[in-house]
């Protein structure tokens, strides 16, 4: 069974930006967010992070790193290490494994080339950590599947029952494979996620669990805002939800801003690739305080520099009393399509 991301972790791992197809002025700024993001974990636990081989000397001559940071060589096509990399699940002997699912690049419709990618679960989590991999037939990204760590798995039902990632199969035909894969005892489907994801749809812009009952919602009252709706069928729909145990979840609701409307600077020096996903000046950008990420006493909590910020402290603050809450610019990421959820992923 998947643990809840709220428990002990063994590390972190995540990978250094390079693609300039979809990282502005030359992947630099990104690059600076990822070495303060690493490091800012580094005080709480161990990291791994993945580099392109052959670039370790280049990327240490201008970023310097904590004790605990391990750089690691291995092949990738882009650094959204959440959805490219499994879990680790736990059997009820206590022996561990990475259940892998399929990786296309989010249905191929946001790079061009991804086999790199869809073979990190044996080049890196299984060469650094040792874990057996064992391939599942779904294709779908791991950023859209959310444990409660207590048997039931949350998954946007939009960007996986869908002719890009698993033509043929049925959504009975999915979700029997993602129970036996992830081990859980019940399978929550929302029809949808927020506007404008550009993944299709993924449930860590949506929802995050501090502990087995308790649940963070992305959500907004503003009928001008674009997620008003989406967020009110989906808070409706999971009001009416019960656990694995028949419990109802305590649902706790975090702002979700209005889009940030891409500058030109936003876009300075993103090259036009075949295959790779348009972001230019003018288009809207997904911006979620929910897409944070929880390590081994703290917290990791986007921010935008906007009135909201404060707001989305002060929630987090209050569900997770005994753990420190890093709150950072999460600008660069969502500007490249994630936020630190999505380029971190915990190992347990």
């Amino acid at each position: 069974m998947l643990k809840g991301e709220y428990e002990k972790q063994l590390a972190t791992v995540a990978l250094f930006p390079y693609r300039k197809d979809v990282w502005r002025k030359d992947a630099v700024p990104a690059q600076k967010m990822i070495v303060e993001l690493v490091n800012a974990i580094a005080k709480y636990q161990d990291v791994v992070l993945g580099i392109l081989p052959g670039t370790k000397d280049e990327i240490l001559r201008h970023y310097g790193f904590l004790p605990r940071v391990k750089l690691f060589e291995v092949m990738y096509d882009d650094c959204w290490a959440r959805d490219m990399l499994a879990s680790v699940c736990e059997d009820e002997h206590g022996d561990k494994r990475v259940n892998a699912l399929g990786f296309n690049a989010y249905g191929g419709e946001l790079y061009a080339s991804w086999e790199n990618d869809a073979a990190l679960n044996e080049n890196l989590i299984g060469a650094v950590f040792g874990y057996d991999v064992k391939h599942y037939p779904v294709t779908m990204e791991w950023g859209n599947l959310t444990p409660d760590g207590n048997g039931t798995v949350f998954v946007v039902e939009d960007s996986v029952v869908n002719a890009n990632r698993n033509p043929g199969m049925t959504k009975e035909e999915i979700e029997r494979v993602l129970l036996e894969c992830t081990g859980a005892r019940q399978l929550i489907w929302l029809p949808f996620g927020l506007p404008g994801d550009e993944t299709g749809g993924h449930i860590d812009n949506v929802l995050a669990f501090a502990d087995r009952h308790t649940m963070l919602l992305s959500y907004t009252d503003d009928r001008s805002n674009p997620h008003y709706e989406a967020t009110h069928t989906i808070y409706d729909l999971l009001s009416k939800v019960k656990d694995a145990d028949g419990e109802p979840y305590d649902i706790v609701k975090l702002p979700v801003p209005k889009y940030h409307k891409r500058t030109a600077s936003d876009s300075d020096g993103i090259l036009d690739a075949d295959g790779s996903f348009d972001r230019e000046a003018g288009d809207d950008v997904l911006y979620t305080y929910v897409n944070y990420t929880q390590v081994n006493g703290a917290v990791i909590l986007p921010s935008f520099g906007i009135e909201e910020d404060k707001e989305a402290y002060d929630v987090i603050k209050k569900v997770y009393p005994g753990r420190d809450i890093i709150a950072m610019d999460a600008s660069e990421a969502f500007l490249g399509g994630g936020g630190f959820h999505c380029l971190t992923k915990h190992i347990n």
